[in-house]
């Protein structure tokens, strides 16, 4: 009898399925196309999927998501403030936001205090150190999921290059030059390094993640992870991939930048421990035979739209379970 586990993520897909969907479309092909397998499903990826992938978890933490799309963090930072009072972790997702508020919104809705002026550096840090005291008196584990590595300050920074990887011309360094000052030596009463990113928390990996929420999250006491990492441990990806006989990798799009705000390389990752053959299913690959290897994929399949999900499944299972 045949394992197989079909993780991944189809949110921006086509067909426009959500991810559940389109995992249990491709399941279905595979048990057509092997004899009498064993198929699990993970949702396991970034935004509306990250939802899905953390449904059934409600009792091991809250979970907050700043849509890409949002102009503003404060609903999030709203929904963290009733969470901390619960004393439960809390979760916070997010990517690489079109509008970035640099955190400021998230900070109004933590705080209840609109009109915070991100100009104004002393208005800010005092904000900070608010925030940083109703964390800590709530005493709960706060991690940004950061499904993006990209930085709030700097010339990689959410500020500087846009989701589609175009620089914006146009910098406020009014603007950064406060937020530089006001992210200085935050939190307060934690141990200065003498150099490297982790100096400053608006320089960190991922604290440009829901548009600066990662940053503000680092800075009053949280912690950045990335987003596949984070899933990694809270659906126990190791354990789930254990004698299993082949993993399908779902993802809409197989192409260079994009590829490099995906979990896509968590999941082969894990599979590599494993030892196991991965074949992704994809609308559209563009990527070389040497870029596969370095994504750990040892197939793809791609529908290009005239291949349903399901016969994708099928045809996958006919090859790779035989």
């Amino acid at each position: 009898m045949s394992r197989v586990v079909i993780a991944g993520r189809w949110d921006g897909g086509v067909p426009a399925l959500p991810t559940g969907e389109a995992l249990d479309a491709i399941r279905r092909g595979v048990l057509v196309g092997s004899s009498d397998p064993v198929v699990a499903t993970v949702p396991f990826g970034t935004g509306s999927t990250f939802d899905e992938a953390v449904a059934a978890l409600d009792s091991q933490a809250s979970f907050v998501r700043v849509p890409t799309d949002a102009s503003s963090s404060c609903e999030a930072g709203e929904r963290v403030a009733d969470s901390l009072r619960n004393g439960s972790a809390v979760i916070v997702e997010g990517g690489h936001n079109s509008s970035p508020d640099c955190g400021v919104g998230f900070l109004e809705g933590l705080l209840g205090a609109p009109g915070i002026d991100p100009r104004q550096p002393e208005a800010l840090a005092d904000a900070l150190t608010r925030a940083q005291a109703l964390v800590s008196d709530a005493g709960v584990d706060l991690v940004c999921a950061a499904s993006t590595a990209r930085p709030l300050l700097g010339l990689d920074s959410v500020l500087a290059v846009a989701p589609d990887l175009e620089p914006i011309e146009d910098q406020d360094t009014a603007l950064t030059a406060a937020l530089t000052q006001a992210f200085a030596h935050r939190p307060l009463g934690r141990h200065q390094l003498l150099d490297g990113v982790d100096v400053h928390p608006a320089r960190q990996r991922g604290s440009g993640a829901g548009g600066g929420v990662g940053a503000v999250i680092a800075a009053i006491g949280g912690r950045i992870v990335a987003t596949g990492d984070l899933l990694s441990q809270l659906l126990g990806l190791e354990t789930a991939l254990d004698g299993v006989d082949l993993v399908i990798v779902a993802e809409p799009e197989l192409a260079s930048p994009l590829l490099a705000e995906s979990t896509l390389d968590c999941i082969t990752r894990a599979a590599a421990t494993h030892a196991l053959p991965v074949v992704a299913i994809t609308h559209r690959s563009s990527l070389s035979h040497f870029e596969k290897a370095e994504w750990g994929l040892h197939g793809v399949f791609e529908t290009e739209g005239s291949v349903t999900l399901e016969d994708a499944g099928r045809r996958v299972a006919c090859t790779w379970l035989r």
